[in-house]
């Protein structure tokens, strides 16, 4: 290995020089060159567990895990790993195999590496043995039991609530003689096993396996030879599950189900297990990681907690589940907004057509176009469309002009939607004309390794006189994106610090609104005044012209071009609505899919977007195309949809844990939902193109102006008052 020693005397500087190089304890520009020019060179990396006796620190967490086999502990692995790199730290992994001698001599090793924490999963049951912070190094247990072996932090992962639930579906589905298959370590929770043996009695239907398939089917095989009358299994994992269902197959039962205690994957589960009850190992991940930091970094202040995280019971339905076949025959034509969400809908479309022959035809127009495409409709009261897609802004608009049908009679679940949004998206005098299909917050994305980067951070701190985070406030962020762009920083590993939107769209002025609210000014009062003209406003948009310096030099019109820039991962950040970003973790399409980071806007003032659906009035077609807005919007559709490309406002959606780990933004998207702000629009039609109009151009056009350096940033604003208050005049 490389020596300090040796960078020193390639840079031609003391060991000294190059202790305080990697220390930030120097400006001197000259010598950080060399020293980093000579590291890279020779491939150093400094000796964690050398600084550790200085620092007094090692950045270690020893991580002790049963095994890897099951899917879920690797899941957990996974996550852990991931949070711990966000926040400087590595992991020393052991595997316990759920052996108390091998899982003694893993937290023994550990100390002896002068680790700073120790997360300990064990499934172990423990009647004397305490396990205590030893030399002061802070411990976190997660048990499937609660048991006082432990004087440190302790996660329980509670499963009795859920699987009282699996017996109360058995029960209501008549099943009298339900098996249970677990492994060793799950046996040891006393309380599952306990309200089992309440319900079922001593049936000789429970069996211990291990975590693998070929044991689950050993299981399983035994039980049906010796047990004829088995009706129903739980599985204790879903490799045993794979195991039992196996024999199933292998004997031909039929009537058979088999419930599982897995994590939650839709594309085995929709078909396989009828009911599972699963935890998210995303959140327990989150969980031990708040905890084990905490009593490292404030051990004065930590309160060691016992914590239970109760596992989420779910039944599994198809996805064409109560849709049944029409007695005849129709076809349906929809106007929808050239999106993922709508090529995801033309997709799913093709499974509705074959359950119900009713085919469904799908024209794909770009924002203006289909903005011009529906009030085409309201001018001439065409039918040539039963089905229209909105902008949300657009639904009162099209209501007042007598263009959308009402739902409020429907059997379409509005209650199932993310709170306050269907009556942003779909609610105009008290009734529903709209469901809303296409989600619509924004978030921030960024490239994790970069932010995580130790180089990067000294560099930034000598630079800026701060810390390198993820930016909260619009300074901030340019700031940053300034470091990340090579033009301002040849050191720069991305030859960008941000990719955005640009030109004369609605785009644009999305991306301009959010920092305007941020700052604390608005295009109209509530009383519908204009009032953009002013300093605050001013400070905004010079913020706003400030970041196209450090964008990328491709011009970008819409979301779309946004999404495909980034995933070459030229730039460092991007703003973008969550219903676009799918593709940006997608390791065939992206460069940043795994090293994708996700946070809230700066300023926390994200722009309500969001597309829904409704139904042209003029429709001959009406009760049909109400039935297909119902499965489209329904729970049962949700997953598919995502899975596609497309995106949902089902609240259910994001409560649950699937696909948690292929779009990681999903746990953020409803906290960012609260944040979101409508735009607000003037109570005048402006010529016959819809009020909208003055966001997707007037204000576009001006600030555009403004960031190409035609026009002065205060000309830009007086521009658009005085052009906002003439159409208003004309149109009174």
């Amino acid at each position: 290995m490389t020596t300090i020693k040796e960078v020193a005397k390639m840079a031609g500087v003391s060991i000294g020089t190059v202790s305080n190089v990697l220390n930030g304890k120097t400006n001197n520009i000259e010598l950080i060159d060399r020293v980093e020019h000579a590291m890279k060179e020779l491939g150093y990396r400094p000796d964690a567990n050398a600084r550790s006796l200085k620092s007094e620190k090692s950045g270690l967490i020893g991580f002790v895990l049963p095994n890897a086999t099951n899917p879920e502990n690797a899941s957990l692995l996974s996550h852990i790993q991931s949070r711990l790199s966000e926040k400087g730290y590595s992991i020393l992994l052991f595997f316990s195999q759920n052996n108390k001698l091998l899982e003694k001599k893993a937290i023994e090793k550990c100390l002896e590496k002068r680790v700073d924490g120790i997360i300990l999963f064990s499934s172990l049951k423990r009647k004397k043995e305490v396990i205590t912070e030893k030399e002061g190094t802070p411990i976190v247990m997660v048990s499937y039991s609660e048991e006082r072996t432990i004087t440190g932090d302790a996660i329980i992962l509670d499963y009795s609530r859920a699987f009282e639930q699996i017996l109360n579906y058995y029960e209501r589905k008549g099943k009298t003689n339900v098996a249970l298959i677990i492994d060793e370590s799950f046996y040891q929770n006393e309380e599952v096993i306990g309200i089992y043996i309440k319900r079922y009695g001593e049936k000789g239907l429970l069996k211990i396996s291990d975590y693998s398939k070929e044991r689950g089917f050993k299981a399983a095989y035994e039980l049906f030879f010796q047990h004829p009358e088995i009706d129903a299994v739980i599985s204790g994992n879903f490799l045993i599950a794979e195991g039992v269902e196996k024999a199933i197959k292998l004997l031909k039962i039929e009537d058979i189900e088999v419930a599982v205690l897995k994590e939650g994957n839709w594309i085995e589960d929709e078909a396989t297990f009828p009911v599972q009850i699963s935890f998210s190992q995303k959140k327990i991940a989150e969980r031990v990681i708040e905890k084990t930091l905490d009593a490292i970094e404030n051990p004065k202040t930590h309160e060691p907690v016992v914590e239970r995280i109760h596992a989420e019971y779910k039944e599994t339905r198809t996805v064409l589940y109560g849709v049944e076949r029409n007695r005849s025959t129709a076809n349906l034509k929809f106007a929808l907004y050239e999106s993922p969400t709508s090529i995801s809908l033309k997709m799913l479309a093709e499974v509705y057509a074959q359950q119900t022959g009713t085919i469904i035809e799908v024209d794909l127009y770009k924002y203006d176009e289909l903005e011009h495409c529906v009030h085409s409709i309201s001018d001439s009261s065409s039918s040539l469309y039963d089905g229209v897609m909105m902008d949300i802004t657009w639904i009162d608009e099209l209501v007042r002009h007598n263009v959308l049908a009402p739902l409020d009679q429907s059997n379409i679940d509005f209650q199932g939607f993310i709170p306050g949004l269907e009556q942003q998206c779909g609610v105009v005098d008290g009734k529903y004309h709209a469901v809303p299909v296409m989600s619509g917050t924004q978030l921030l994305f960024y490239q994790k390794d970069l932010f995580e980067n130790e180089s990067l951070k000294r560099q930034f701190a000598r630079t800026y006189g701060n810390e390198l985070t993820v930016p909260q406030t619009w300074s901030q962020f340019n700031i940053i994106a300034e470091f990340f762009t090579r033009a301002y920083n040849s050191k720069s590993p991305t030859t960008y610090g941000i990719t955005s939107v640009s030109g004369e769209n609605i785009y644009t002025t999305i991306s301009y609104l959010n920092r305007l609210w941020s700052y604390g000014s608005d295009v109209f009062d509530d009383n519908g005044k204009v009032l953009i003209n002013n300093r605050t406003s001013l400070t905004a948009l010079m913020n706003f012209v400030n970041s196209s310096k450090y964008s990328s030099s491709q011009q970008l019109y819409s979301w779309d071009g946004v999404v495909e820039d980034f995933k070459k991962g030229h730039s460092a950040m991007t703003i973008l609505y969550d219903s676009y970003a799918n593709e940006l973790n997608d390791y065939t399409k992206s460069k940043v899919a795994g090293n994708l980071g996700v946070g809230y806007i700066p300023g926390g003032t994200p722009v309500l977007g969001g597309w829904s659906l409704g139904v042209n009035k003029n429709s001959t077609n009406i009760e049909e195309v109400i039935k297909f807005l119902t499965w489209v919007s329904s729970d049962h559709a949700v997953i598919p949809l995502a899975l596609l490309g497309g995106s949902t406002l089902r609240k259910s959606y994001y409560e649950s844990n699937d696909l948690e780990d292929s779009y990681p933004w999903k746990n953020k998207v409803l906290d960012s939902y609260r944040k979101s702000r409508k735009r607000i629009l003037p109570n005048v039609k402006i010529n016959n193109k819809g009020r909208n109009y003055i966001y997707s151009h007037v204000i576009s056009k001006e600030i555009t102006a403004a960031v190409s350096g035609q026009i002065s940033e205060e000309q830009a604003l007086l521009n658009i008052e005085q052009t906002i208050n003439r159409l208003m005049d004309e149109n009174k």
